[in-house]
């Protein structure tokens, strides 16, 4: 190369298939930690901060495209034959790391969309819960009288309550997860048997909903195994004791009293008994489950003092990137969308421009209870009855 040859060309000139295969392999790693990155914000209530890193793995598709492909072009008109493999996998690494953007980065903007009654279940930052299948060993209480819907509007019921089922039965062992967590940190017996009665007040909350499902839809169901479980642990990620303040926050104090807040209209709506008299139930052990979030909140602030209170204040922080829960799941719209909304309505199911109102009024009220436990006189007048 003489020295005539532009600054620009001596530069790209550096750059060798050998070169390019290393750097496609950085972007492999920073892809993927982006994409655990997006859904671990996710898992923490930070819905703005998953989508920025969504739309940086979306955006990084072009870019890795343009670059790889002038590495092969470049090397390739040189025609340095044994030098092409290097090249070759570099352009086979940043494409398959685009779309791992694509696909991990698209999956973590809707992870947890959807709403039902329950606390959900985590699994390495991905809420599940578990497929259906045939069967009736679930379907346990009374079946609501269908006979002044039609078929639309019936099959419309079945699959919302199947979803409801299908997260009630999921809250169970996200419970048991609690309980677990909480034997760890060294929560007195109060909360550890408060956490264990939850958990069977979940199970008795799936099977009402298999019991709904089944009346509307005039057939069981049952549900698969969750072998995600079996291999998971207890998914934590970091300090255990800023995970249990930031899921008590989110997933309990706010999602739960929420819960509780949608079922209890829904009752005062629904005009079909049996259905009226599941989502009371629902409404009030729900409410239950809030406080239980509540007094493991104020637990860990008198027992671990400063740490805990931190944990809280970023716990508050991330509140308002939190996802809401929505009246239908996205699966579930077609179903929906067939039905007769005044039907829908006689048997205890709210729009969603409802339930995006009783979010806002709920998520103000949490972080306005959330702010007065960080005041210690707040906390210590609630230590003689958090625990009662």
């Amino acid at each position: 190369m003489d020295s005539t040859t532009p600054p620009r060309r001596r530069l790209a000139s550096r750059f060798t298939p050998g070169t390019w295969a290393l750097t496609g392999l950085a972007l492999v790693g920073l892809n993927y930690f982006f994409a655990y990155s997006a859904v671990d914000q996710l898992k923490r209530g930070s819905a703005l901060v998953a989508v920025a890193l969504g739309l940086v793995l979306l955006v990084s598709f072009p870019a890795q495209f343009v670059a790889a492909a002038f590495a092969f072009s470049k090397h390739a008109a040189k025609g340095r034959t044994r030098r092409l493999v290097p090249g070759l996998f570099a352009v086979a690494a940043m494409l398959g790391n685009a779309w791992l953007g694509f696909v991990a980065g698209a999956a973590a903007l809707f992870v947890g969309m959807g709403g039902a009654w329950g606390r959900p279940l985590r699994v390495r930052g991905r809420q599940v819960h578990a497929d259906l299948d045939e069967g009736d060993d679930w379907a346990h209480g009374e079946q609501p009288d269908v006979s002044d819907l039609d078929d639309a509007t019936r099959h419309a019921l079945e699959a919302l309550w199947l979803h409801d089922a299908q997260k009630e039965h999921a809250s169970v062992p996200a419970f048991s997860r609690v309980s677990w967590l909480l034997a760890g940190l060294g929560a007195p017996p109060e909360l550890l048997r408060w956490s264990h009665r939850a958990a069977i007040e979940e199970i008795a909350h799936a099977r009402l909903c298999f019991a709904l499902a089944a009346g509307y839809g005039g057939r069981t169901h049952t549900v698969r195994p969750l072998p995600e479980l079996l291999n998971a642990g207890l998914g934590l990620d970091g300090d255990a004791l800023a995970v249990v303040m930031s899921e008590s926050l989110g997933d309990g104090c706010l999602l739960e009293d929420f819960n509780a807040d949608v079922a209890g209209e829904c009752a005062g709506v629904c005009e079909e008994p049996v259905t009226r008299a599941a989502l009371a139930r629902i409404t009030r052990e729900e409410r239950s489950h809030a406080e239980f979030s509540w007094a493991v909140v104020e637990w860990l602030l008198r027992s671990a003092g400063d740490p805990a209170r931190h944990a809280l204040e970023r716990a508050i922080s991330g509140l308002d990137g939190y996802v809401r829960p929505t009246a239908v799941a996205r699966d579930k719209h077609p179903i929906v969308a067939r039905a007769d909304p005044g039907q829908l309505r006689r048997h205890g199911r709210l729009p969603d421009e409802r339930w995006a109102e009783l979010w806002r009024d709920r998520l103000a009220l949490t972080k306005e209870r959330a702010r007065g436990l960080l005041d210690s006189g707040a906390l210590r007048d609630s230590r003689q009855s958090v625990l009662a």
